[in-house]
């Protein structure tokens, strides 16, 4: 069975059906209670021969006008082209009441109407154009109401497809830097090197099969997230270099991006001080109204930096990316960088399961 729709096909001429009827209808309503003198049937009959006119001058504009010239930004051609029609328009309803309609039905008037060219171009307009006016503002409201659909569409398959992008390049950012360690470690000790690779399955469990949600609860990220630092802590001489202080007991229901705080920790690793008193990490974490507070505080050596290459790492950027894109306008990111200490504070409004 044919589904009934008014957009397409039937229920369409249907609903325009009703309008156009609707609207002689209007007017002839509208002039007999003006005056009783006019005859119903020539007032009728006079409203539906010039509402052709109305017809023809709406659908073309409409139809031909707006779609061949306006949308397509050609305004000159556009306005030549309304301009000849209106011409035509008002003159087609001279004809139409001049020869046809009032020597029809009403030929006492016809004898005082004077020559065909006895006409006011400006009144005629208004007449036609009201109708046309109508029908052009509701065929602009559907195309920008068609365009802002479009272009949220556009957006959001842009920003599925930097997203994936930006996961992709995650997995192998991280996978290289964590094999560097394990590499670095089975020439210095290789029962450390034995417990690496057991937490690097661990964690390879969690990337292949969680980063590709769009949010996991925040208990999984934090389990995520101690043993990343279990795994780095591995190298370091000093177990307590890292301090982690978690206060997120009391947040259960909490979800956020899988891998959101990874890259600053990693940075943290990367670039901290290994030589100095621990702790030379500190990572603090907690929750309130439904807001999730991360810090990462890690010394640097200034001379070193400046010795550095200067190009960035992709974690820092990718991860400012995919805030941007998961979390706009609902989270904040300061990073500072004074007298030798690298901060990242991120704080993110996020929501329940």
């Amino acid at each position: 069975m044919t589904k009934f729709s008014f957009n397409h096909g039937i229920g369409r001429v249907f609903i325009h059906t009703v309008f156009w009827i609707a609207y002689i209808m209007f007017f002839f309503f509208q002039y007999q209670l003006m005056d009783k003198k006019y005859d119903p049937i020539g007032t009728l009959g006079s409203l539906t021969l010039t509402a052709f006119v109305d017809i023809a001058a709406a659908y073309f504009t409409v139809y031909f006008l707006l779609s061949k010239f306006l949308f397509k930004k050609k305004y000159i051609q556009f306005s030549i082209y309304f301009l000849l029609s209106a011409a035509v328009a008002i003159l087609l309803q001279r004809v139409i009441l001049y020869y046809i309609s009032d020597p029809l039905f009403y030929p006492e008037h016809n004898k005082t109407m004077g020559s065909f060219w006895h006409i006011n171009p400006f009144y005629t307009f208004f007449n036609i154009y009201t109708v046309v006016g109508f029908f052009t503002s509701i065929k602009l409201l559907k195309y920008w109401y068609k365009n802002q659909q479009l272009k949220a569409e556009l957006e959001e398959k842009n920003k599925s497809s930097e997203l994936a992008l930006l996961r992709t390049q995650i997995n192998p950012h991280f996978l290289f830097n964590t094999l560097n360690n394990i590499d670095t470690l089975i020439g210095t000790d290789t029962e450390k090197a034995s417990d690496a690779v057991i937490k690097l399955s661990e964690i390879m469990r969690f990337v292949l099969y969680e980063v590709n949600s769009d949010s996991i609860a925040l208990e999984k990220e934090i389990d995520y997230l101690e043993s990343y630092i279990s795994l780095q802590s591995l190298r370091m001489r000093n177990k307590y270099f890292v301090s982690f202080e978690n206060k997120t007991q009391n947040c259960r229901g909490l979800t956020i991006a899988p891998m959101i705080f990874i890259p600053f920790v990693e940075n943290a690793f990367k670039h901290g001080l290994k030589n100095i008193v621990a702790p030379g990490i500190e990572i603090f974490l907690d929750c309130n109204d439904g807001c999730i507070n991360f810090e990462v505080i890690n010394r640097f050596s200034e001379l070193d930096e400046q010795n550095k290459d200067k190009t960035k790492g992709i974690g820092i950027e990718n991860a400012k990316r995919r805030l941007e894109l998961l979390y706009p306008k609902t989270h904040n990111l300061e990073i500072t960088k004074h007298k030798g200490v690298f901060k990242v504070k991120l704080k993110i409004r996020t929501k329940k399961n």
